[in-house]
């Protein structure tokens, strides 16, 4: 081999070596340190005993497994402003190293479109970490109650229990849309309490989702409510009797308007990170989720609780956001609505 052959493969070898070096991954005992000694902190944007609250601590039993260095990891509940008091804090005041994560209402998206009040935050530019499953709101009404349809709730007065943005917005469209007369009572704090009240007589029903009521109670199937219409472009599986909103007559406004709203049932029970976060702890983050996802502990313990189960990773949720958009017409159709409560 001549020289200049010599100096050449030396020349090739050593680039090799920088090569393999830069694209080597970071060495095990640097990404151990991630997270260890730390403690991360899931906030949730609702009570305690709520579906929100319910995959918080889900996911808090099992995700520190899967997080460089195990980390241990909390639950912090963070109701107020009917989940924007959480997403505001997530957004600008938690820490951006990995330790915080949020589950937020899956209707924030919504709210920032029409301008709520208080709503300091772009969805957008949260780091969507994983979604454990979609979700379907739903309204019904103890079976007490003489509403028994949803043609029944456009001939008489009936009395819903409201603790979210979802409780109150899709029955008072409906009322527009349709002519149901539902009226609402507001100021709940968190399904259980809108439970109660139910079962105490205080109103007739409320909106909440199917996830909630079948990992909190035996309702669906033991005939203790009627579930009067389920906001989604489809029937869900666990309700195919009862008709999905996009179902109901309606104009070609209507249908613009009610497809732009059921876009929270992809969401559904989603983690975020907050905006400005480095990008290993971001990825450590949602490799962890997506292996919890697929961790058999975790899926054994969604099937004794009955959860629902419909898992997307982080990087796909920001897709949802880019799906259609609200007509200036429809923004000021929700804020009368809102305003004439």
């Amino acid at each position: 081999m001549t020289a200049r052959r010599k100096q050449y493969v030396r020349h090739i070898a050593r680039w090799a070596a920088t090569i393999a070096f830069v694209l080597a991954p970071v060495p095990r005992v640097v990404a151990d340190e991630l997270f260890r000694g730390k403690t991360v902190t899931i906030y949730v944007g609702t009570p305690i005993a709520g579906g929100y609250d319910l995959y918080g601590r889900l996911l808090s039993r099992h995700i520190g497994r899967h997080l460089p260095g195990n980390p241990t990891v909390i639950v912090s509940n963070m109701p107020g402003g009917s989940g924007v008091n959480c997403a505001n804090f997530m957004y600008a005041v938690a820490p951006k190293d990995g330790t915080a994560l949020g589950i937020l209402i899956q209707t924030m998206g919504e709210e920032q479109a029409l301008g709520t009040e208080g709503v300091r935050f772009d969805v957008a530019k949260f780091n969507w970490v994983g979604r454990i499953t979609s979700n379907v709101e739903m309204a019904y009404v103890w079976h007490t109650s003489p509403t028994k349809t949803i043609a029944d709730a456009t001939k008489r007065e009936t009395i819903l229990a409201s603790a979210g943005p979802a409780s109150i917005i899709y029955p008072l469209l409906l009322n527009q849309m349709i002519g149901t007369r539902f009226k609402l009572v507001r100021g709940y704090q968190g399904t259980q309490n809108t439970h109660l009240a139910m079962q105490r007589g205080e109103v007739e029903g409320t909106t909440s989702s199917v996830n909630t009521v079948k990992t909190t109670t035996d309702w669906l199937t033991g005939g203790e409510i009627n579930v009067l219409v389920q906001y989604a472009p489809q029937r869900h599986a666990a309700i195919p009797n009862v008709p999905a909103v996009a179902e109901l007559p309606a104009t070609a406004e209507d249908r613009a308007l009610l497809a732009f709203l059921t876009r929270a049932s992809a969401i559904g029970r989603s983690f975020v990170a907050p905006p400005g976060i480095a990008p290993e702890p971001l990825a450590a983050l949602r490799t962890a989720f997506d292996a919890t996802m697929r961790d058999p502990e975790f899926v054994a313990d969604i099937r004794q609780l009955r959860a629902e189960f419909d898992p997307l990773p982080g990087a796909e949720l920001q897709r949802l956001f880019e799906q259609g958009e609200l007509s200036d017409a429809n923004r000021e159709r929700v804020k009368a609505a809102r305003a004439a409560h």
